[in-house]
């Protein structure tokens, strides 16, 4: 992964807060990263691209602030990988609606405390696939 775009995360999670991980506030080029990440993941290349933007938003997310340098999060790697699961689903139908093939409704958007909710409905309207 570039450094550059780790960087860039961490910038924006330190100037927006974790809000900004959610999948309707990341830029372009980070959600086009953590999407080719979520293939490796699919595809079992993470030896080529690791999914280390996801991790990073994922620990956020389920710690609910910024982590700082030295924090310490201990988590079910059932739990975290469900998370996964979760935010990968997210990511895929924010780039599915912002390359125009499908159109969420404002509440279908994810929040910090809902994105890891298995029972959080969304809304998608005019599928275009």
């Amino acid at each position: 992964m570039s450094k550059k775009v780790l960087n860039n995360l961490l910038e924006s999670i330190d100037n927006n807060g974790i809000e900004y991980l959610l999948p309707q506030n990341l830029s372009l080029a980070i959600l086009s990263r953590m999407l080719e990440e979520a293939e490796a993941l699919d595809s079992r290349t993470t030896e080529q691209t690791p999914s280390s933007l996801i991790l990073i938003s994922v620990l956020h997310l389920h710690h609910g602030e910024h982590l700082g340098d030295a924090i310490e999060i201990q988590i079910e790697p059932e739990k975290l990988m469900e998370y996964f699961s979760y935010y990968i689903a997210s990511l895929r139908l924010e780039g599915m609606k912002r390359g125009g093939l499908i159109n969420l409704t404002e509440k279908s958007n994810p929040t910090v405390e809902n994105i890891f909710d298995s029972t959080r409905m969304m809304e998608i309207k005019d599928l275009k696939i």
